[in-house]
């Protein structure tokens, strides 16, 4: 738990976890796996021990909590699957207790943005299971069952009456959860970067978003074998000219892992350097636009080499601490002609919008 106040002129960076993360199990040979939280937890276990980084135990999150997201009869639904068991999509089985479990990384990711609003510590990573941005407000899937990050930006509305909301979703699959919520919403900034084609074959370059919403979804599809470079490309000519002109509240990253050139179930070609500039790049914007306030949330990552290693060097930028050593041999990076391409047509897609290009 936090152990009192921040410290004045220091940098704490608060971690968001709880034991019952390990006792989520999809079952033998899911990807979705335990072993996923104790490879982090080895591979962080120094920096954990930091007096700069406040360990923070959550609560689940009420049923009031959900509702600000997700529909009354899809919270039933996953709290009469929990008593028995059950599958929800056919990558999803429903375990005894997700429930309590789908909660607890709901409050975990609303603590990780409480903490940081309240000036407790300066930014926070929810270390948490099961995931969340593919989860909408009347269905989940992808391994997810309540959106996360969504319940944290509506928990922080409601409590702390902040207004606008960055989303950086930089997980190899695209957020269709989170796009669904705030597809109609003009006051949080969706943007999301993945394979395609991929699961769940959504998240398009025309889909920018419905009604007051239109403009403020953005979404940059990159063909397999694109490099980490390419995603570098990506934050500066796209992420940083958005965010700098809607100048959030606060920003979240949806953060998975598996756009690493290693991962089983992808083929980017991201490597551990791009999760640490990644991490620099919008804690950099953070401190320039909303005072700091960033909390990262955990997606997916499949390797279990790079998603505790990714999740090392994100933890390691947000306390300025520097670089982690790739483990494996990384691919070549160079920004790629297609991804130029793709920016240009979508600054075009968005110039009615923003007026920025």
């Amino acid at each position: 738990m936090f152990g009192g106040s921040r410290r004045r002129g220091s940098l704490v960076t608060g971690v968001v976890y709880h034991e019952a993360y390990l006792k989520h199990d999809l079952g033998r040979g899911h990807p979705e796996r335990p072993e996923r939280i104790e490879s982090i937890l080895k591979a962080t276990e120094e920096v954990l021990r930091r007096e700069d980084v406040a360990l923070l135990e959550p609560k689940p999150a009420s049923e009031t909590d959900l509702l600000r997201v997700h529909s009354e009869g899809y919270i039933a639904r996953i709290r009469s699957m929990s008593g028995a068991g059950g599958v929800l999509t056919m990558d999803t089985p429903v375990p005894p207790g997700v429930y309590e479990t789908a909660t607890l990384a709901a409050g975990g990711a609303m603590l990780a943005g409480e903490s940081v609003v309240e000036g407790k510590v300066d930014n926070a990573f929810a270390l948490t299971r099961p995931p969340g941005h593919h989860a909408g407000r009347g269905s989940g899937g992808g391994f997810c069952f309540f959106n996360n990050v969504a319940v944290m930006i509506e928990y922080l509305r409601f409590h702390h009456h902040l207004e606008k909301f960055a989303v950086l979703d930089w997980d190899v699959h695209h957020g269709n959860g989170t796009q669904e919520i705030f597809n109609r919403d003009p006051d949080v900034l969706y943007f999301s970067t993945h394979q395609s084609p991929l699961y769940p074959g959504t998240g398009a370059i025309e889909e920018i978003g419905e009604g007051p919403g239109r403009g403020s979804k953005v979404n940059v599809p990159l063909r397999p074998g694109t490099s980490g470079a390419s995603f570098k490309h990506v934050l500066t000519e796209l992420f940083a000219p958005l965010v700098k002109r809607f100048r959030p509240d606060f920003i979240a990253v949806s953060a998975g892992y598996d756009a690493y050139f290693n991962d089983p179930l992808a083929n980017l070609r991201f490597t551990i350097e791009t999760y640490s500039y990644s991490a620099n790049f919008v804690k950099d914007l953070a401190d320039d636009l909303c005072d700091g306030r960033l909390a990262v949330v955990l997606e997916g990552g499949y390797n279990l080499e790079a998603v505790s290693q990714g999740v090392l060097a994100t933890l390691s930028s947000m306390l300025d601490l520097g670089g982690v050593e790739e483990p494996s041999p990384a691919p070549p990076q160079i920004v790629d002609e297609a991804v130029r391409t793709e920016v240009s047509q979508i600054k075009k897609t968005l110039s009615p919008y923003w007026h920025i290009w």
